[in-house]
C-alpha cells in the first residue's frame, strides 16, 4: 500500500510539473518578444518596463531585468518566470523561496543557440509546433542569404553597439554571425573586449560601418563616423544605421530582419 502511495504522489508531482505554464513573468525584452512570436502572449501577465510591445498591450510592469520588484511579481500569481542573467542573484532566489518556478536563459552565442533557445522556450508554453514552423523558416530564408552571399566580394565591417565608450560586435556572439553569414569579415576578429578607441577603428579602415541605434546616440555615431572621410566606408557612402530592436533582441525573425539589413548594406 505505501509503495502505492508513494508512486501515486510521483505521477502526480510529474504531472503538475510538466504541465505547460499558464501565468508567465517575462524579466527580458528578447523573452518577451519570443513570447509573441511563438503565439504565447495571452500566458503572459508581467514584463520590464522594456517590452515595448507588452507595456503597449497593457501587461503589469515589474521594474527591469536589473531592478525587480519582487513584490510585484508575486502578487501576479505567475507559475513561470522566466529572465537572463542580468537579473540578480538574491532577486532570483527570493523569487524561489516564494516558491515560483524561475528559469535563468544565457545570452545566445549563435544563431543556432537563438533557435534553440526559442525551442526550449515553446517547451515551457506548450508552443512547439508553432516555434518550430518559425524557426523552421527562419533557418531556411538564412540559408539562402548565405548562399547569395558566397560571391559578394570579401568585405570588412565594423559593427558598432556602444558608445561612450565605444563598443564593437566580437566574435563568439550571434551578433558576429551578421557578418559573418554575409562573408565578410568582421574588424575586431580577435580581440576579447569589446571596448575599442575610434583610431583603431580607423586603422583598420572598414570597408562598412554599421551602427545600432541606440536611441539618439546611433544617429550621432553615424555624423560623427562620416567626418574621417579617407576610410572606404565613408567614401563609399556606407555608413549604415540598423535597428536595435531587431539586431539587438535575439529571436529568429528578429535575426532574419537584421541580418537582411546587414546584407543590404553590404551588398548595395
Amino acid at each position: 500500500m505505501r509503495r502505492f502511495v508513494v508512486f501515486f504522489l510521483l505521477l502526480v508531482s510529474v504531472s503538475v510539473f510538466s504541465q505547460d505554464a499558464k501565468r508567465i513573468v517575462s524579466l527580458a525584452p528578447s523573452v518577451t518578444d519570443n513570447i509573441y512570436l511563438i503565439g504565447g502572449e495571452t500566458k503572459l501577465v508581467g514584463c520590464t518596463s522594456y517590452c515595448t510591445k507588452a507595456v503597449s498591450d497593457g501587461i503589469q510592469q515589474v521594474g527591469s531585468a536589473v531592478q525587480v520588484n519582487v513584490e510585484k511579481v508575486f502578487s501576479l500569481h505567475p507559475d513561470l518566470v522566466i529572465t537572463m542573467k542580468l537579473t540578480k542573484p538574491q532577486d532570483i532566489e527570493s523569487l524561489r523561496k516564494l516558491g515560483i518556478k524561475v528559469e535563468v536563459m544565457e545570452t545566445p552565442r549563435s544563431f543556432e543557440e537563438i533557435c534553440a533557445q526559442t525551442m526550449h522556450l515553446a517547451g515551457l508554453l506548450g508552443l512547439t509546433a508553432q516555434a518550430g514552423e518559425i524557426v523552421t523558416a527562419a533557418k531556411n530564408r538564412v540559408a539562402e542569404i548565405k548562399h547569395e552571399s558566397c560571391s559578394l566580394p570579401a568585405t570588412k565591417v565594423f559593427f558598432q553597439i556602444g558608445a561612450n565608450p565605444i563598443y564593437t560586435v566580437l566574435q563568439h556572439t550571434y551578433l558576429n554571425d551578421f557578418i559573418t553569414f554575409c562573408n565578410a569579415q568582421n574588424i575586431a576578429e580577435g580581440l576579447t573586449v569589446g571596448t575599442v578607441s575610434r583610431e583603431s577603428v580607423l586603422l583598420k579602415a572598414p570597408d562598412v560601418i554599421i551602427i545600432a541605434e541606440m536611441g539618439g546616440y546611433g544617429k550621432t555615431e553615424k555624423e560623427i563616423w562620416e567626418t574621417y572621410r579617407s576610410i572606404p566606408a565613408v567614401k563609399n557612402k556606407k555608413v549604415c544605421l540598423i535597428s536595435s530592436e531587431t539586431s539587438c533582441s535575439p529571436t529568429p525573425a528578429n535575426f532574419v530582419s537584421a541580418l537582411e539589413d546587414v546584407f543590404q548594406f553590404i551588398n548595395d
